[in-house]
């Protein structure tokens, strides 16, 4: 069996995953919508993820700490990143594998687009375009890295570890006050919904056809960035009428089919 899970708010993680689904013939699987089941992992395995904060998303590391390992053959880690192409990532994930007795055989970092709302103005569609192509030949060289099986650890920056940890502490830290920092334009909402099925946690519920945060955000900014009419801002850069979604990937494939999905509450 040979099985890629993947976390993606705007859709940079699950391109790479489709690629190496097709370039390496795995099955490609939503983490989010596995989260709450008795996940067993076997024979050849993959994390795709995007880097947040200078380490991984906490949907990511929560599933890692709760699936069950069978018989693990190969396991490797690619992150997807904006400009810094480093962190912190794939020493975390180590860390909770080793408690669960497993070897990390390969990981790598693979450039996509900044969609980082808060720090970041988006790309337009062909810039993005433009980006994403640039990384053709390092998803090449990682399809057959993968498809050959290869053994291969990312070097981290030592040196820089400490402050990174820092960096990622405090945003850890931050998500217990982050949804606060949505705001919406209800002139501009047109009560698609879109925000809610989205969201990769289940962090958004719907009155009266609005969406309301609760406490559990991910900070992916799915909600934000895929919002059809841009009534969702979050701050920063998000001041700007650009938003983005990677532009390979149909909003269709980014809403999550997650069970208890909330309804509109009146």
């Amino acid at each position: 069996m040979k099985t890629i899970y993947y976390f993606s708010g705007t859709g940079n993680s699950l391109y790479l995953g489709k690629i190496l689904k097709k370039n390496c013939s795995y099955n490609l699987v939503n983490l989010s919508a596995v989260i709450d089941e008795e996940v067993i992992l076997e024979g050849d395995i993959g994390i795709i993820f995007p880097i947040y904060a200078m380490g991984i998303p906490k949907i990511v590391e929560e599933f890692l700490k709760k699936v069950k390992i069978g018989k693990i053959d190969y396991f490797f880690a690619v992150a997807t990143c904006g400009g810094s192409g480093y962190g912190i990532p794939f020493n975390q994930i180590k860390n909770i594998l080793n408690e669960k007795n497993i070897k990390l055989d390969y990981t790598n970092y693979c450039h996509m687009p900044d969609n980082y709302l808060k720090l970041f103005k988006p790309l337009s569609t062909e810039e993005a375009k433009k980006d994403i192509n640039s990384s053709k030949e390092k998803i090449d060289v990682i399809s057959k890295h993968i498809l050959n099986k290869k053994s291969f650890i990312t070097k981290e920056k030592v040196f820089l570890y400490l402050g990174f940890l820092l960096i990622y502490k405090f945003w850890r830290y931050g998500l217990k006050k982050v949804s606060k920092s949505f705001k919406l334009n209800e002139k501009r909402c047109i009560s698609c919904g879109i925000c809610m099925e989205v969201c990769p946690v289940n962090n958004i519920d719907l009155v009266e056809g609005k969406p309301i945060w609760n406490n559990n955000c991910e900070e992916c900014l799915a909600c934000a960035n895929l919002c059809p009419t841009i009534a969702i801002s979050c701050g920063g850069k998000s001041k700007y009428d650009l938003r983005y979604k990677n532009p390979y990937i149909d909003i269709k494939e980014l809403k999550n089919n997650l069970k208890g999905r909330k309804n509109d509450k009146v």
